[in-house]
């Protein structure tokens, strides 16, 4: 007899078999005489829809809601059918005596084994793989800890009740507000609640009324020469809303000539490393830092778990590590790494056998998954791109911080006194970077060095009583400042802390202890979803709300899109899983609110607001909107004088919605098919964005056809998606020029100039790792490495 095992996608399957032994390839499956392994791929069922309960459901009318099961159904998804037939087969075979559930450790990898399992009737007995990494090592540990698959009950039943609460607001609520207003709407358990949050925020930016006020500063001069400077203050206070009063401040400064040091307060503080990161703070990092999408880098980490075995699971929600785990694995983690030329040095710096103290290693702190750290797998750089890189370095180096002792800084305030006056100065100064070595000198620059009013400085010695002159003084004129639009990082942070923003106490812990809204794997989802439906826009690194966006927020009502009621939601399903509350009755409450919601929805007046053009990106000459009209895609700002379009037909071939919103977003699409000459020739060329707004063609003529030859192996060097790559890539040669590269995007005619010369000119706009500007020329180095030059040490 054999046991089947059942990962969620083929490659998983792939890496546990290799793990394991040797198996015989099979069609959907691998065998040997102990093992069948076989997968999924992802969901290979889901959810029926309405039409499939009552065939009047396909048309959408008010009457028949809400829509409510009795008892949901499945049915196969379509992609998958050949899959799921093997499997049912497999799970049914009578060789077959125990079935190892090894999809994805985490609530959705729960639900996509236990839909296959039931749907194929299946009752034979469940074990439980539960993996963290994907590497051989881990996964033959893992197998000597199968769990029995009854543990997991209470997370199926939260997964199976999230995904019905989802289909039964979803479907409901779009329908309801679709139908009344004339418009397709989508409206969603978690969604709306997010997007409620970047409209207020944008309302808060509209509403906002700048005040003015001054601030008067002075300059103070030891006997020695030696200056410092002070900002006036009063209890505490330090804004002056009368100019009469700034310039009266100023005046007596400058006319009493001098002042007396009346305190110096100095402290030296410490600075702990940071916790590791979890998803979530991985993505604010990531995006903060190098402007990336939440979307893009959950992609890089899962490819970095999955594909390059470099990283641990990436879908958690813990900080922290398992005593058993920092015990046993730790050393060998930093051994890996100590490989790579780039940590190699820094590793060589942590005491031998160090394990981090207590801030990091709490077992009560991991509940699913650890913490997000580096494998026992040395890294190969050459095989990840640009994201995977950034996304690796961030990870390897939050670990390796924690190995470090605490940065040690001394902080100082001073206090001057002139007449009856008070000004106060800070300063801070570096004692012992610790951690931060780690990350380096633009890192300390960065992070250090400033005080909550940006004025940190380096302070002369000073001693209380002693006399220094008022060397110059003024009064400077500032306003107050709007609340900042979200980033993807803070719209983040705003989802995982969604109950700060409550005043009901019991709530906001309520929210708290639910993770906030939506969970690690699911937010950059539900901010992309927003994006695709129309509803936010990124604005260069922020997000904002559509006119759309915004009449929906407007039509829906307060308790589907506030926080509290998805506190209530979220809560409800943690208790499910820790097996606090039952299923069936958190599910009736919400049934019960979906019939108040389409109640609601009846009674509405239609809103024409809804109805806005969809935005197709902004206007490259006046910055507005970029709609949709009959002819061209054309900036809103027409009446005003902006001419900007892009025409619908383009030298004889329609231009789709989605080729004008890359050129918009991108400044160029991919090549695109069919033109027509003035001739009547047909050709093929790629539309850019020039800096006068004019569209232009790029001929595509290059295309497939060789840059150079590869430094390493000879080979012809051809364009692909994401890079120049040697098309020696089956024979398993790896020289690749990512096309983009720190931030900054390579043309083909760079490639080619660095193929060709070994070198390209200088380069303005890459990104260094803190996020600041610098140019370089890339050089080829020694195999086939690209490399930065700068401009001093080429002028040198």
């Amino acid at each position: 007899m054999r046991k089947l095992v059942i990962a969620e996608k083929p490659s998983v399957a792939r890496d546990i078999a290799s793990a394991l032994g040797k198996f015989a390839q099979k069609d959907g499956y691998l065998e040997n005489d102990r093992l069948v392994i076989s997968w999924a791929l992802g969901h290979l069922l889901e959810l029926a829809d309405a039409h499939e309960y009552d065939p009047a459901f396909v048309k959408w009318t008010l009457e028949p809601l809400p829509i409510i099961p009795e008892e949901f159904k499945l049915h196969p998804i379509r992609s998958g059918a050949k899959q799921l037939k093997i499997l049912k087969q497999l799970l049914n075979s009578a060789d077959v005596a125990e079935v190892i559930n090894a999809c994805d450790a985490g609530r959705e990898g729960e639900l996509i084994f236990r839909r296959i399992y039931e749907w194929c009737g299946c009752r034979k007995p469940v074990k439980r793989l539960w993996l963290s990494e994907a590497t051989p090592s881990a996964i033959r540990e893992a197998f000597k800890k199968l769990r029995d698959g009854r543990e997991l009950d209470n997370l199926a039943a939260a997964a199976r009740a999230r995904a019905e609460a989802d289909w039964i607001v979803g479907i409901n609520a779009t329908r309801a507000f679709s139908v009344k207003h004339k418009t397709l709407l989508s409206v969603g358990r978690v969604q709306t609640p997010t997007l409620a949050l970047v409209v207020q925020r944008e309302r808060e930016i509209r509403d906002f009324k700048p005040e003015t006020y001054w601030e008067v500063r002075a300059t103070f001069q030891k006997s020695g020469g030696a200056t410092y400077r002070g900002r006036w203050f009063r209890g505490g206070e330090s804004r002056i809303k009368e100019k009469s009063r700034a310039e009266e401040l100023v005046r007596a400064a400058l006319a009493a000539g001098s002042g007396r040091v009346a305190q110096v307060e100095k402290r030296t503080k410490t600075e702990a490393p940071p916790l590791l990161f979890n998803l979530n703070d991985l993505q604010k990092e990531a995006n903060r830092k190098y402007g990336m999408t939440a979307q893009k880098v959950l992609d890089a980490a899962q490819a970095l778990y999955e594909k390059h075995k470099l990283i641990t699971y990436p879908r958690t929600d813990s900080r922290h590590l398992t005593e058993a785990l920092a015990r046993d694995t730790l050393q060998k983690r930093l051994a890996a790494l100590e490989k790579c030329p780039e940590y190699g040095e820094l590793i060589r710096r942590i005491r031998p056998g160090m394990l981090p103290g207590k801030r990091y290693i709490d077992d009560a702190g991991v509940t699913d998954h650890h913490a997000i750290i580096p494998t026992d797998v040395t890294p190969d750089p050459s095989a990840l791109n640009p994201a995977e890189r950034q996304v690796y370095d961030l990870v390897v180096r939050r670990f390796l911080a924690m190995f470090y002792p605490p940065a040690v800084y001394d902080e100082t305030a001073v206090v001057t006194e002139v007449g009856d006056e008070t000004f106060i100065s800070r300063g801070r100064v570096e004692i012992e970077p610790g951690w931060k070595a780690v990350y380096g000198p633009e890192e300390k620059e960065e992070k250090d060095g400033k005080d909550e009013d940006g004025e940190s400085q380096p302070l002369p010695p000073l001693a209380e009583g002693e006399t220094v002159g008022v060397e110059e003084a003024g009064a400077v004129e500032r306003q107050t400042k709007p609340p900042k639009r979200y980033t993807e990082a803070t719209l983040l942070a705003a989802m995982e802390n969604a109950g700060r923003l409550l005043d009901d106490r019991e709530m906001a812990e309520t929210l708290k202890a639910a993770g906030g809204i939506g969970t690690p794997a699911t937010r950059a989802a539900i901010i992309e979803t927003l994006i695709k439906r129309g509803y936010i826009e990124r604005r260069k690194k922020t997000l904002v709300p559509t006119p759309r966006g915004e009449a929906l927020i407007d039509l829906v009502p307060e308790k589907l899109k506030s926080v509290e009621l998805t506190a209530q939601w979220e809560d409800g399903l943690r208790r499910i899983e820790e097996g606090l509350d039952d299923a069936r009755l958190w599910l009736v409450g919400l049934k019960n609110f979906t019939v108040e919601v389409v109640a609601m929805a009846k009674e509405q007046e239609a809103n024409g607001a809804v109805h806005q053009k969809e935005v197709m990106g902004r206007c490259p000459l006046c910055g507005r909107d970029v709609l949709e009209y009959t002819k061209s895609y054309g900036c809103s700002g027409y009446r005003d004088g902006c001419n900007f379009a892009i025409w619908k037909e383009t030298a004889g071939k329609k231009i789709t919605a989605k080729q004008a919103r890359e050129l918009l977003q991108k400044g160029r699409t991919g090549v695109i098919k069919g033109f027509k000459s003035k001739a009547g020739k047909s050709f093929d060329a790629i539309l850019t964005l020039g800096e006068d707004g004019k569209v232009n063609f790029e001929f595509a003529d290059h295309a497939g056809q060789a840059l150079g030859k590869c430094p390493l192996c000879g080979k012809d060097v051809i364009e692909g998606k994401k890079g120049y790559g040697c098309a020696g890539w089956k024979e398993g040669c790896k020289f690749v020029i990512w096309k983009e590269i720190a931030g900054k995007k390579i043309a083909a005619n760079l490639a080619k100039e660095l193929l060709q010369k070994g070198r390209t000119g200088v380069i303005k706009g890459f990104k260094s790792r803190a996020g600041k500007d610098f140019e370089a020329a890339l050089v080829l180095g020694e195999g086939g490495k690209i490399e930065f030059e700068f401009k001093n040490r080429q002028e040198g």
